[in-house]
């Protein structure tokens, strides 16, 4: 089986680090995106879970559009972060896996394992 990749998609740098520190940890590759790169760098690698943060350089809703439009992107589970829970139905509606209000706790990170585990994406690893 291949290793499982989350790329993750926030402009602070931090919270990258963070999340991919954890995530390399638990035994996933990890694709880091800065730059509001997520589409380019999903059609690359095909990850097995992104990680979407909401307030970017490219608003995150515009960023969740364009996977969720993309035939090639589509079933990969994407999990929005923000720091505002007004968008959360929207970004849900429009195609997210699940929505995470910053800051977040451990309990988050237990998820990102759950998600990474879901017998549909099995078949796809």
């Amino acid at each position: 089986m291949a290793q499982r990749t989350i790329l993750i998609s926030d402009d602070d740098p931090k919270l990258v680090s963070v999340l991919s520190r954890l995530a390399l940890a638990g035994g996933f590759a990890v694709i880091p995106d800065l730059q509001s790169n997520v589409v380019a760098l999903a059609e690359e690698h095909h990850p097995t879970l992104i990680i979407l943060d909401m307030n970017q350089r490219i608003d995150g809703r515009i960023l969740l559009g364009a996977l969720r439009r993309h035939p090639r992107l589509a079933d990969i589970p994407v999990v929005v972060l923000s720091g505002d829970d007004s968008s959360r139905d929207f970004c849900l509606a429009l195609g997210a896996t699940d929505f995470e209000l910053k800051p977040f706790g451990s309990s988050f990170i237990r998820r990102i394992g759950e998600w990474m585990r879901l017998p549909t994406w099995e078949a796809a690893a």
